[in-house]
Parts: C-alpha cells; sequence; structure tokens
C-alpha cells in the first residue's frame, strides 16, 4: 500500500486543495512585504521573557463572563450582517496551562488559563474572545466540516491510485481497509486547522465586533505582541502555515484598526 514517503506528497496536494476551498467572503485589508519586514524587526527586538499576570480561577471566569456578555450584548447587528442566526457566545475556561483558545461547536469558546496569563488587560481577553467568535460569525466551523469530508475522499482516491500505480491489487481484500485508514488521517487533516485568509478574516470580524463593544482596539493588538513573542522564528508566514505569522498578523491588526475607526456603520464589507 501507500509508503510513507508517497503520504507526504498526499498531505501536500491536500493542504493546497483545502486551502484553495477555505478562504474569506469579506474583504481583508491589503498588507505589504514592506510592511511585515518592518513589524519583523519590532518583534524580534522585544524582550525575551514576557511579563505574567496571574489570577485565579475564580477572577478568570469571572472576566470571561463579563467579556462574553459585552461583546454578546453589542453583537445582534453584525450577525444579522453576517447572515448567522445564533449570536450568544458560550465560554468555557480551561485551568490547562498551554497558551491556547479555540472555538467549538456552534457559539462555543474555551480559553486557557496559560493564554489568559500572559494579557494584562480586558481589552486583550476581548479580543482573544472575539477572533475566536469570529470564526462563528464567517461560519468557519462549518467550512472545516466540509473540510474534512473533502479531505478524507481526496486522501482515499490519492492512496488507492497510488497504490495501484505502485503495482499493488486493486482487489486485494485488505485494500478496503487500507483506504479507509487514509481517509480517517485526510479527514483528520482537513479538519486540522483554518486557512490563514480565515484567520485573518476572524481578526478582522473581531475587530468590528470589539468597536461595537466600545473596547479600544489598540489598547486589545498588545495580545498580537505577545502571541508573535511566543513564536519569534515565524517573521514571515510560510505555504503551510495555517496561522498567518506573528508579524503579518499585528500589520493586519493596525489595518483593520483605521477600516473600523472609518466606517460609519461599523459593519465590515463583504469582497467583492
Amino acid at each position: 500500500m501507500t509508503r510513507m514517503e508517497d503520504w507526504r506528497g498526499i498531505a501536500a496536494v491536500l493542504l493546497i486543495t483545502l486551502s484553495g476551498c477555505s478562504g474569506a467572503d469579506f474583504a481583508l485589508p491589503s498588507i505589504s512585504d514592506a510592511e511585515i519586514n518592518q513589524a519583523s524587526l519590532a518583534v524580534g527586538s522585544g524582550a525575551a521573557d514576557l511579563p505574567t499576570f496571574p489570577r485565579s480561577d475564580a477572577e478568570y471566569r469571572e472576566m470571561l463572563r463579563n467579556v462574553a456578555d459585552r461583546l454578546t450584548a453589542s453583537a445582534p447587528a453584525l450577525c444579522r450582517h453576517a447572515k448567522v442566526e445564533s449570536c450568544t457566545i458560550d465560554i468555557t475556561y480551561s485551568d490547562e496551562s498551554s497558551v491556547n483558545a479555540y472555538a467549538s461547536d456552534r457559539n462555543s469558546v474555551t480559553v486557557h488559563r496559560g493564554l489568559l496569563e500572559l494579557l494584562q488587560s480586558e481589552e486583550e481577553v476581548a479580543a482573544v474572545v472575539a477572533h475566536e467568535f469570529g470564526h462563528h460569525l464567517a461560519q468557519h466551523i462549518e467550512e472545516k466540516q466540509r473540510n474534512a469530508a473533502i479531505g478524507a475522499i481526496l486522501a482515499g482516491v490519492l492512496a488507492a491510485g497510488g497504490a495501484v500505480a505502485a503495482g499493488a491489487d486493486a482487489n486485494d481484500p485488505n485494500m478496503p481497509d487500507a483506504v479507509g485508514t487514509w481517509m480517517g488521517v485526510g479527514a483528520q487533516l482537513g479538519a486540522l486547522s483554518y486557512s490563514k485568509e480565515q484567520e485573518r478574516e476572524a481578526d478582522l470580524l473581531s475587530a468590528y465586533l470589539m468597536a461595537r463593544a466600545d473596547y479600544d482596539l489598540r489598547r486589545a493588538g498588545r495580545v498580537w505582541w505577545v502571541l508573535a513573542q511566543q513564536d519569534k522564528e515565524k517573521v514571515k508566514a510560510s505555504l503551510f502555515d495555517t496561522h498567518p505569522a506573528g508579524p503579518e498578523r499585528i500589520v493586519a491588526w493596525e489595518k483593520a484598526i483605521v477600516e473600523v475607526e472609518k466606517s460609519p456603520d461599523k459593519l465590515p464589507p463583504w469582497k467583492p
């Protein structure tokens, strides 16, 4: 059956194909390589050790509830604009020490203590929550589910075709089980992460949502510097990165602030 080195080629085809299925529906601010390079220099010169702001679990839960309530109260017009019916943010606090936050199901957002300890203000916490809710606003969860199905089908077809081309017997009774295994891997790869455009779209939508909730977007922007410091070697986005590199994200956030401040209705424009 398909060898591991063959799977690398299958994975590359899947990543390229799935990235083409996971674009943005809203118009994203344009950014240049020069702007990214300038931000990269700033990130690279930052302090190696970030300060931490430890609080009790009860304080973290209360902060997240306040943020969720404030954002939810400001979200209805943006939800209608994005054509999303459900507009409630369900917050889950995790006491795990990893620096992480993620969106799941319909409106669920989970934030880990490891990330919260690096955030100084409620604005920064709101940026994290709003970003994850931005994935819901842009219906990225549904797109990930579709990508999982596409990944399974593509992996099965490519694995079976590659095996036959390498001399395997298409009537081999072990063929269905082997192909099924590759389909499972393909499904996992398809649902693994969002595309770069989707991540930037979630950031953009979060800026509009936070502005509607009267959060200070410039103060909130520290969160992207924090995350960039967590991964300094990513000075530029590469082909298979699923998140924009830290400097790219910082520049995009600054552009989003300008766009939001100029917007009379605080609603993002759709892509032409």
